[in-house]
Formats: C-alpha cells, sequence, structure tokens
C-alpha cells in the first residue's frame, strides 16, 4: 500500500474540507442574517459551524484512509493528526458551551459512521448484564455480524443532508435565541421551513453525486452506494433531478431558491463519472452563489 505524500494528506485533511467548508460559511451567514432580530451577522454560529464542518470532514477522511496512513508508522501518524483535530478546536468564551456540544454533533457522525460496529461485543455487554441480575448461563455466540453506518445505502446522503441542514440552523437557532437576539418573522421571501428542507436536500443530493464520481470504482470493490445499486449513473441523476425540481417547484415563491435548484440541476448533468474530482466542488456550492447573490442586495 502506498504511503501518502504531505500534498495529499494536506488535500485530504484541509484543502477539501476548507473548501466545501465554504458552503456551511455561506448558509450560516445567510440564516444568521435572516433569522437575527436586528438584521446583522452574528460570528458566533458562523464560527462554530465552519470549524465543525472543517474538523468533521478532516476526521470523516482520517478514518477512510486510517489504513493508508497509518500502514509506514503503526498509527502513530494516525494518533497525532486526531489529536491536532481535537487540539485546535477552536473555542469562544461567549458560545464556549454552544461550540462543544454543537462540535460533537457535527464531528461525532464522522467518528462513527466509519467505525465497524460489532454486535458481538453488545452481545458480551447484555449477557454479562443478565448474568448479574438473572444468573443466566449463555455461552457467548462464536461470530456475530460487524455493521458500517456509512456503507448502509443511502445513510451517506442523509447523514450530510441532517447535519448541514437541520444542524446548521439548530446552531444558529441556538445561538441567537440564547443572546435574545432571535426574531420572530423571517425576512421575505425566507421561511424556516425553506432554510431546513433547501439545505437538507441540496446537501443530501451532493452527496449522492460524490458516489456517482466514485461508481466505477465502488462498482469494483462492491460498495452498495445508490448509484451501484440502481446499477446506472443516468437513472441516479433522473432521482437528483426530481429532488431539485420538488424543492424548487415547493418554494417557487423564493427566486434564490429556484436559481439554486436549476444551477444544481444543470450541474448533475454536466458532472459525470468521467469529470474531474475537483469539478464536483462545484456541486456543493450550488447554494453559495445564490445566497451570496441575495447577501448582496442587502448592503452587508
Amino acid at each position: 500500500m502506498s504511503i501518502p505524500t504531505i500534498p495529499k494528506l494536506a488535500d485530504e485533511l484541509f484543502l477539501r474540507p476548507i473548501v466545501i467548508s465554504m458552503n456551511s460559511l455561506a448558509l450560516s451567514c445567510l440564516m444568521s442574517y435572516v433569522m437575527s432580530a436586528n438584521g446583522t451577522l452574528d460570528w458566533r454560529p458562523i464560527t462554530i459551524c465552519v470549524t465543525s464542518d472543517i474538523l468533521a470532514m478532516g476526521a470523516d477522511h482520517l478514518k477512510d484512509k486510517e489504513e493508508e496512513f497509518s500502514s509506514d508508522r503503526n498509527n502513530a501518524n494516525d494518533s497525532r493528526i486526531a489529536s491536532w483535530l481535537y487540539m485546535h478546536e477552536p473555542s469562544s468564551p461567549p458560545a464556549l458551551y454552544s461550540l462543544h456540544w454543537h462540535y460533537l454533533t457535527f464531528v461525532a457522525p464522522a467518528l462513527l459512521w466509519t467505525t465497524p460496529i460489532n454486535f458481538k461485543k453488545f452481545g458480551l455487554i447484555s449477557r454479562r448484564l443478565l448474568g448479574r441480575f438473572g444468573k443466566d448461563k449463555r455461552q457467548p455466540s462464536t461470530s456475530a455480524p460487524t455493521l458500517v453506518i456509512k456503507r448502509i445505502p443511502g445513510m451517506k446522503a442523509i447523514f450530510n443532508g441532517i447535519i448541514r441542514g437541520c444542524g446548521i440552523y439548530t446552531v444558529v437557532l441556538s445561538v441567537l435565541s440564547g443572546s435574545g437576539n432571535l426574531t420572530n418573522t423571517l425576512p421575505t421571501p425566507w421561511s424556516v421551513v425553506q432554510l431546513i428542507v433547501w439545505s437538507t436536500v441540496n446537501r443530501s443530493c451532493h452527496a449522492i453525486m460524490t458516489d456517482v464520481r466514485d461508481f466505477e470504482d465502488d462498482l469494483k470493490a462492491g460498495v452498495p452506494t445508490i448509484p451501484v445499486l440502481l446499477g446506472s449513473v443516468v437513472k441516479t441523476k433522473v432521482i437528483l433531478t426530481a429532488c431539485h425540481v420538488l424543492v424548487m417547484l415547493a418554494f417557487i415563491e423564493n427566486a434564490y431558491i429556484m436559481g439554486s435548484c436549476l444551477f444544481a440541476t444543470a450541474l448533475v448533468w454536466m458532472l459525470g463519472k468521467h469529470s474531474p474530482k475537483k469539478a464536483f466542488l462545484f456541486s456543493s456550492h450550488s447554494q453559495s452563489l445564490f445566497i451570496i447573490w441575495y447577501l448582496s442586495t442587502r448592503h452587508i
């Protein structure tokens, strides 16, 4: 197995997460602005969301490549990088408690969803408890299935959508409500439902687009992603198009969401399994351009 180079490490753990997290920067800025009572940007939820996103993606990439990263030094690099990620967790006194709580909300799934879950261990624990209280004398089974949450078809997309859609909204809501700066009514054309549904569907679809990018590799390796299960990239793109069109029709009164959905749909058909991997970064920013457009009209 090849040893990763410094540029490859930097790209996997830092550069790519930073580029993708700019979508979280744009989305948290939008939510902070429209949800604040005085129509200003609150730096606290923005900082929490962006740094947590970078750390979560870095941790996820580290878990994906841990065998490759640790092949030469017996996990020495693994532990040092993980320690660096945790030690450099940003902290600010005004929102310290919220930051640590939401840091775990963002990062914990990235650490858990690539970790094999051995049901035999759970069985041993339960039998010990039963043996202690109920004198259970059954012998433990010799084998038990191992589950990796990320390998359940669709879970990657669902996790991505919920964390970056619902998660960012929850962070902004908790920080603004805690400081008494939360508005009761969002400015036109926005609503809470629009922000959550639009963000969740957009991020989920982007996660599936990364599976389209890796279709041939996943097919050879037998990884059960949605494109692999459908057996067709075209079928996957049709489903993604339907998702974007449904969101657009549901919130057709919002020109920014409509434009974002049209742009995302165009990227679905422009990008394919033979497109450069870096080109798929545009898919993660189908919201960002229209958020910038909206905020620029507010003279922020």
